[in-house]
């Protein structure tokens, strides 16, 4: 038995050193002259609008407890922000795409308690989000 406890563990530390010993994979660091943010039809975002809403409604409505009009407000609001994002911070670098992302910030959380929404409402509009991100990394396996 202890046999087969040493020769599992030497050949867990031979497999793990050799997946490791190929490294992380570099990417060449970004160049000012990237290709554009991928541009969508006016009717491929209000597809996408509508497949968002369908699925983070009722995870909302149930989770932060918003009804389903401030619910598809909010989604609408953070489909904004995000494609105004997609063009506003190409090609900054990381000290004024910080200051961007915090400005952003501010006006979608402005944006939402003119919704309106209680500052508890708003965390717990985070954390509905956040575990909808934690369980869809778990259904893809990450």
């Amino acid at each position: 038995m202890k046999k087969l406890l040493f020769l599992s563990l030497i050949s867990g530390t031979l497999i793990s050193t050799s997946a490791n010993a190929q490294g992380p994979e570099v990417k060449p660091p970004p160049t000012a002259q990237q290709p554009p943010a991928p541009q969508f039809t006016a009717e491929q975002q209000a597809t996408m609008l509508k497949e968002a809403k369908e699925k983070q409604i009722p995870m909302l409505v149930e989770k932060a407890g918003l009804t389903n009009a401030q619910a598809e407000k909010l989604i609408e609001i953070n489909f904004e922000i995000r494609f105004g994002a997609a063009a506003a911070l190409q090609g900054l670098n990381d000290a004024d795409r910080t200051a961007k992302l915090a400005e952003m910030k501010a006006t979608k959380e402005k944006k939402y308690s003119e919704i309106p929404l209680t500052p508890e409402q708003i965390k717990a509009v985070y954390a509905a989000y956040e575990d909808w991100g934690k369980s869809m990394q778990k259904k893809q396996g990450n």
